[in-house]
């Protein structure tokens, strides 16, 4: 994948290990998003289990955000940076484009592609809300002594590297435990489908599911739409001897009377048929398919179409381009087949059918 040149002497994702509590390549960050700090003495994060005075709303968001957090960090574990970039920006939630714990992820994604003023300015936004932020200021430190010159920065790139070693093994580790909340009455356990990565996984349930019924509905609306198109479509385009029937969100139209001689010879009320209809299609924004008709004749094919029947379709096609001032690119034309003749006269069948689609 394209990723951003990475200042020379930097190591690769050296940034990524300026997270909560990593400062100098002791520490890595092993915080979820939202969560609450640890009154202990060290440096990590634990998850605290009552509900804020936020009530519903403010424990749904958090849920939303940590949920949106945790797949784009599962993506930049697995390498996708540009995916976990994708997931964070197009997400659908207002509130989470300023949330501190996604402005941080995007910092650390930006450090790990070597894009240092990027992550400094995401790392820069969550200071304007914490101004205190453990990671944003290591992070910011970094990328200061990363950017220096001499033996220190060289010394800071160094022990970089280190942190970054000393982070995946924390990272993993993590990925691979489970999060247990204490009860705050009790002091015991609670059961598991309490926990906050349940509580995620219930929500991302359903939110896919809102969302599929909004899809659903968003369908309905546009079938719904389509058809009332049609419906409009097929009374303006009724005129004598043109016979427009619609079928779901197009307008077939078919003629009362054949359009042309025993050959490919228009007559001259098919020439007025398809005049009129090419008028009705003038300034309409329609995706339109003739397709060509012939009677069977004995001896001949009786399946695949014919070379009279699409000459009828490109005939046809010329007389409503210039009837409706159209380019003739606009029309497709093909021939029928021979078994799909409209009609149980040989006279009516020498002719066209016009299948007009509203965009």
């Amino acid at each position: 994948m394209p990723t951003s040149r990475i200042p020379t002497g930097v190591p690769s994702g050296s940034i990524l290990s300026a997270g909560r509590g990593a400062t100098d390549g002791t520490a890595a960050d092993a915080t979820e998003p939202g969560t609450a700090q640890s009154d202990g003495a060290g440096s990590g994060r634990t998850v605290s289990a009552g509900v804020g005075s936020g009530g519903t709303a403010s424990v749904t968001a958090s849920l939303r955000v940590g949920l949106l957090v945790s797949r784009a960090r599962a993506a930049a574990r697995s390498g996708d940076m540009d995916g976990a970039l994708r997931l964070l920006h197009d997400a659908d939630d207002p509130g989470a484009a300023d949330h501190p714990d996604v402005l941080d992820l995007l910092a650390r994604v930006h450090a790990q592609r070597g894009d240092l003023a990027r992550a400094a300015e995401y790392w820069r936004r969550v200071q304007e809300q914490r101004p205190q932020d453990p990671a944003a200021s290591a992070g910011l430190a970094r990328i200061d002594r990363l950017g220096g010159r001499g033996p220190r920065a060289a010394l800071a790139r160094h022990r970089a590297g280190t942190a970054l070693a000393a982070a995946v093994c924390v990272v993993a580790a993590i990925t691979a435990g489970t999060v247990a909340l204490m009860d705050t009455a009790s002091g015991r356990p609670e059961r598991p489908g309490s926990t906050q990565a349940e509580s995620a996984e219930q929500l991302a349930r359903q939110l896919d599911a809102e969302r599929r019924a909004e899809q659903a509905q968003e369908r309905d609306r546009e079938a719904a739409r389509r058809a009332e198109a049609a419906a409009d479509l097929a009374a303006a385009l009724r005129a004598p001897g043109t016979e427009p029937v619609v079928r779901g969100a197009s307008v077939e139209v078919a003629f009362a009377d054949g359009l042309f001689s025993e050959g490919a010879e228009l007559t001259q009320t098919g020439a007025d048929r398809l005049a009129v209809l090419g008028e009705r299609l003038a300034g309409r924004n329609v995706r339109v398919e003739i397709h060509g008709h012939t009677a069977t004749v004995p001896g001949a094919p009786t399946s695949g179409g014919s070379v009279l029947s699409l000459w009828r379709a490109l005939i046809a096609a010329r007389e409503l381009s210039a009837a409706s001032d159209k380019p003739l690119t606009d029309f497709t034309t093909a021939s029928a087949d021979q078994r799909d003749a409209p009609y149980p006269s040989t006279a009516r069948n020498r002719t066209v059918s016009v299948t007009i689609t509203p965009e």
